[in-house]
């Protein structure tokens, strides 16, 4: 992307989780019909609206007709820094290291506890192993279904 004036970027607002298969479909129809359709841009969050980057707003509107799980076409260019704010990935909020004390705030094994074994800060997974089990049992989890209860001592 050069600058917004070259390749604006439309909003389309769609059944949410049918995202991708809506993507799909403006791909194959951008393709075959020959329209300037540039990008589409499914956040990883499914929120009922993807990002078509195209030569212009008639060019968004003739791809979406009659496309199945598309509600509309907001009307308007739509603000890079809002795109940008959807697809630029989230550092995680918490801290966890590995050694750490968590309790589990998900599933069955609600408020058991484990021993961090290693953190995917990246993907935002944390590798689990139960405390209160005979043997060995590590889980993934996602680090916002762990709670640190005991941070490990620095040594």
């Amino acid at each position: 992307m050069s600058s917004p004036a070259q390749c604006p970027v439309y909003s389309i607002s769609v059944v949410g989780k049918q995202e991708y298969n809506v993507t799909m479909v403006l791909k194959m129809r951008s393709e075959s019909g020959k329209q300037p359709v540039y990008s589409i841009i499914v956040p990883k969050e499914p929120f009922g609206v993807i990002f078509v980057e195209a030569e212009s707003l008639a060019v968004v509107y003739r791809v979406v007709a009659g496309v199945k799980h598309v509600k509309g076409v907001l009307k308007g260019k739509t603000n890079l820094e809002e795109v940008m704010r959807y697809i630029e990935p989230k550092k995680p909020a918490i801290d966890i290291d590995v050694n750490d004390e968590v309790e589990i705030l998900v599933d069955i094994l609600k408020g058991s506890r484990g021993r961090v074994v290693s953190v995917d800060k990246e993907k935002g997974t944390v590798r689990v192993e139960l405390l209160d089990t005979a043997f060995s049992m590590p889980l993934d989890l996602k680090l916002n279904e762990v709670k640190v209860v005991k941070k490990a001592g620095k040594s």
